[in-house]
């Protein structure tokens, strides 16, 4: 119903409405795009990325935020997220001080940044087309590129959250069409920690993806959109087009809240 509503009635722009958390991961992820095109901790200091959130911020009270009070904490939040992935990244970049006695370890240098907020996209039939848009891939000195994806709302990361993200393999899955004869892989972060995993999508799991988005596509393509009705489920309070689904359920005395 939510899929007949968003695409195909086109009724997506009514009814959806940007809430704090929303507001407040699309404003980091302004802040860290500017950041990283400026050429990162390279270019950028600390105080200036924190600053730089007043002028991507998104939202305001009644647009996303409750209150003032509630608005400032995130926006609290922000700074010093932002100031801690400064020093992150300032810390990957930073030469090691050999031990004496000890030999002289020498990193690889570090990725550099190949794109942000750019969305990939390849035709799966003449009729069905899979797209993504990623935050941003790193180039590394091997030639491998690194998928990194941003969460503001979690703490923790691990390895599975990674393998299992149906977004993070749609990515690599489009990455690996664009450019065959690179490595690639994908990194989550977790922006509240800094906590952060990877994994790198198997060829066998690349085939069996495509498959589930082709035979879904067509599914999607050849519905009888008319035939789909709203069905009262747990996922219905958390839903933007609840009012809509309400007034039906009112109209066809189905549904009486």
């Amino acid at each position: 119903m939510k899929y007949r509503l968003e695409y195909i009635e086109k009724q997506g722009r009514f009814y959806h409405r940007i809430n704090a958390g929303n507001a407040f991961g699309h404003s980091l992820h302004r802040a860290l795009d500017v950041f990283h095109n400026a050429g990162g901790a390279a270019n950028v200091s600390a105080e200036e990325l924190a600053a730089s959130l007043d002028s991507v911020w998104v939202g305001g009270v009644g647009k996303g935020f409750a209150a003032a009070e509630q608005e400032a904490a995130f926006r609290e939040e922000g700074m010093r997220i932002l100031t801690e992935y400064h020093a992150a990244r300032v810390t990957q970049t930073a030469p090691v001080t050999p031990v004496e006695g000890e030999e002289e370890v020498i990193l690889p240098p570090p990725p550099h940044l190949l794109f942000t907020e750019k969305t990939l996209r390849i035709d799966l039939t003449p009729d069905v087309a899979l797209s993504g848009r990623v935050d941003r891939v790193d180039e590394h000195h091997d030639g491998a590129l690194e998928i990194v994806d941003y969460k503001s709302g979690r703490e923790t990361v691990e390895e599975e959250d990674v393998s299992r993200s149906l977004a993070l393999n749609i990515y690599q899955t489009l990455l690996k069409a664009k450019m065959p004869d690179r490595r690639v892989f994908a990194t989550l972060v977790a922006l509240r920690t800094g906590a952060q995993a990877s994994h790198e999508q198997t060829e066998d799991a690349r085939t069996e993806l495509l498959a589930e988005c082709t035979e879904t596509g067509e599914t999607l393509r050849n519905k009888d959109w008319e035939g789909v009705l709203p069905v009262l489920n747990e996922h219905c309070p958390y839903c933007d087009f609840l009012p809509h689904c309400t007034r039906w359920w009112k109209k066809n005395k189905i549904h009486d809240s």
